[in-house]
């Protein structure tokens, strides 16, 4: 299945297995034989591919269907906009949250999104 991930991956992404190979710093036939199944990447290599593919090791591996990292992706763009620790991403936090704040929150930020594009 890893096999298989990663070349379907890496083409939707428009990378030839050169440039996979150059974010995760193997050569190209080292991509080749991991999609051709003739060998399989360590641990290591399968954490640098999964962010070189912007997914995660648990898609690659097939524990998950989500092919995309999007919490990764926002607590990035969030931590190069200078909110290194923002609260909603406190997981304890989370746990004590009631259906209808939840509610309340996704409304609010709905707002907050609105609010922006009248801008």
């Amino acid at each position: 299945m890893v096999h298989d991930r990663i070349r379907s991956l890496r083409k939707e992404r428009r990378l030839t297995q050169t440039m996979l190979a150059q974010k995760v710093g193997v050569s190209a036939q080292v991509v080749s034989n991991w999609e051709r199944q003739y060998t399989s990447p360590d641990l290591e290599d399968l954490t640098k591919i999964a962010h070189a593919l912007h997914t995660t090791a648990d898609y690659l591996l097939g524990l998950s269907d989500e092919t995309e990292d999007e919490m990764r992706e926002i607590k990035e763009h969030l931590k190069n906009q200078g909110y290194d620790h923002p609260v909603f991403f406190d997981k304890k936090a989370w746990f004590g949250v009631q259906p209808e704040e939840i509610k309340q929150i996704e409304n609010y930020f709905r707002f907050l999104l609105q609010q922006k594009n009248i801008s």
